[in-house]
C-alpha cells in the first residue's frame, strides 16, 4: 500500500461526514463524539497522504503520526456511539452486544495505527510523498 492512498480514505471520510450532515443537519456534529471524531480522523488521513511530515516550531509530526492520530481517533469514535447508554446503565442486550463489538473493532484499528506509526512489522506502507510543510 502507499502513503498517498490515505488521502483518499480521508476525502471518503470527509465525504460520509459531509453526507450526515447534508441529510440530518448540524445536529449531526453535536448529537455524539462520533460523527465530528469521524471528521477529525479524516483530515488527518486527507493530511498524511498529502505530506511526507508538518513542522510546527521545533516539533516534527511524520504522516505515519498522523495515519496513527488518525486510527487512534477512529478506535475512539466508534464506541462512543454505544458508550453513553451503556455508561448510564441503560443498555440493553443489543446496544450491550454492540458496544464490547465496537470495542474489539476500535483495538484492532488501535493495533493498526499504532503499527504503522511506529513503521512496524505488520503492516507495510510505502511512502511516496515528498512534500513537507512548516519546514
Amino acid at each position: 500500500m502507499k502513503q498517498s492512498s490515505y488521502r483518499y480514505l480521508g476525502l471518503l471520510d470527509l465525504l460520509l461526514v459531509a453526507a450526515l450532515v447534508g441529510l440530518f443537519g448540524p445536529v449531526a456534529l453535536t448529537e455524539s463524539v462520533a460523527v465530528p471524531g469521524m471528521a477529525v480522523a479524516g483530515a488527518l488521513a486527507l493530511l498524511a497522504g498529502t505530506v511526507a511530515e508538518l513542522s510546527v516550531g521545533p516539533v516534527v509530526v511524520t504522516w505515519r503520526h498522523l495515519i496513527g492520530a488518525s486510527y487512534a481517533v477512529f478506535a475512539l469514535a466508534v464506541p462512543s456511539i454505544y458508550a453513553p447508554s451503556v455508561l448510564a446503565g441503560s443498555a440493553g442486550g443489543e446496544e450491550l452486544l454492540l458496544f464490547v463489538a465496537a470495542v474489539g473493532g476500535g483495538f484492532s484499528l488501535l493495533f493498526y495505527g499504532v503499527d504503522v506509526a511506529r513503521d512496524g512489522r505488520h503492516f507495510e506502507i510505502d511512502a511516496d510523498v515528498e512534500r513537507a510543510i512548516g519546514r
